[in-house]
C-alpha cells in the first residue's frame, strides 16, 4: 500500500524504531515490535485465525509508521506509539470507545498494513473510535496507542475482574473473555476445564476454584489436551499464558 498520512492530531508521542534492511515500510502501517526492530502488521506470520493475528498484533502493537523505509535502508524512522487517526475500515457504524484491532486479509492469511476494524475483546485491541459514526462509513477516527500504553492495558485488566460460580454437567471451554475467577464444582465427576489457544491468550490469567462437595479433580487442560494442573476439593489453580505455554501451580484453600 502506498504512503498514507492518516494524523489527525499532532498531540503523539512518538520514537525512533529500528528497522532491518529487508523489511518495506510505508507512511500509515500499523507496525509492532519484532524483538529490536518494528516491522508492518503483514510481515506477522499468520497465527491462523483472526482473532489470533489480532491478538498477537495487539500484544506486540508499537503504533503507527510516521516514515516510510524502503529495502535496503536501515535508518531508524519516527513511529507514534499514541494519537489519533484516520483508517480505513470495513463498511460499518461506530461509536465512541468502541475498541479497534488489525483487519485480516481476504484470503485469511496475513493482517493488512493500514486497516482496522471492530473487535469485542480488549486483548484484541489496539485503539478506540474517537468520533461517531451513525451512518455506514469505510473510514473511522481512532485514538491508537502501542502495547506499552497504561489505558488499554488497564481497560484489559478491568474487563475480566469479574467472577462465575457455576456446577458443571459436563466438561467447560474457557475464552478469553470469560471471567478471571472461576469457581467450579464439578457436579459428581472429574470434569476437564479447557483453556483458550495460547496464540490468542497472551497476558491471560484465571483462579479456577474446585469446590466440589466430594473428591472430584478438576482437570486444567491447554486446548491441545496437555492436563496444565488439577486441583481436586478445595484446591485452586492460577494459570497463566506467556502467548506459547500455559503454565499453572495448585493451592489449597485457606
Amino acid at each position: 500500500m502506498a504512503d498514507t498520512f492518516r494524523l489527525r492530531h499532532e498531540d503523539v508521542s512518538k520514537f525512533q524504531g529500528a528497522v532491518d534492511s529487508a523489511t518495506v515500510i510505508e507512511i500509515g502501517d500499523l507496525v509492532y515490535h519484532d524483538a529490536d526492530d518494528v516491522k508492518p502488521a503483514g510481515s506477522q506470520a499468520d497465527q491462523l485465525s483472526e482473532e489470533a493475528n489480532q491478538a498477537l498484533f495487539a500484544a506486540k502493537f508499537a503504533g503507527v509508521a510516521m516514515q516510510a523505509s524502503p529495502s535496503g535502508k536501515t535508518d531508524p524512522i519516527r513511529v507514534a506509539a499514541d494519537g489519533i487517526f484516520e483508517f480505513d475500515c470495513p463498511s460499518g457504524t461506530f461509536e465512541v470507545g468502541d475498541l479497534v484491532g488489525a483487519s485480516e486479509n481476504a484470503g485469511g492469511t496475513a493482517l493488512l498494513d493500514q486497516q482496522v476494524e471492530p473487535v469485542t475483546r480488549p486483548e484484541n485491541a489496539i485503539g478506540y473510535v474517537v468520533q461517531r459514526e451513525p451512518t455506514a462509513v469505510t473510514k473511522v477516527k481512532v485514538r491508537l496507542l502501542s502495547r506499552e500504553g497504561g489505558l488499554l492495558q488497564l481497560l484489559r485488566q478491568e474487563k475480566r475482574q469479574s467472577s462465575v460460580v457455576q456446577a458443571l454437567a459436563g466438561n467447560k471451554t474457557l475464552t478469553a473473555d470469560d471471567p478471571r475467577i472461576q469457581v467450579l464444582d464439578p457436579g459428581g465427576a472429574g470434569r476437564d476445564v479447557v483453556l483458550p489457544p495460547e496464540a490468542a491468550s497472551k497476558g491471560l490469567d484465571f483462579y479456577i476454584h474446585n469446590s466440589a462437595d466430594a473428591a472430584e479433580v478438576l482437570s486444567v487442560k491447554e486446548d491441545g489436551g496437555t492436563a496444565i494442573c488439577t486441583p481436586t476439593q478445595n484446591e485452586t489453580a492460577y494459570v497463566y499464558c506467556d502467548g506459547t505455554t500455559w503454565r499453572g501451580m495448585v493451592a489449597a484453600n485457606n
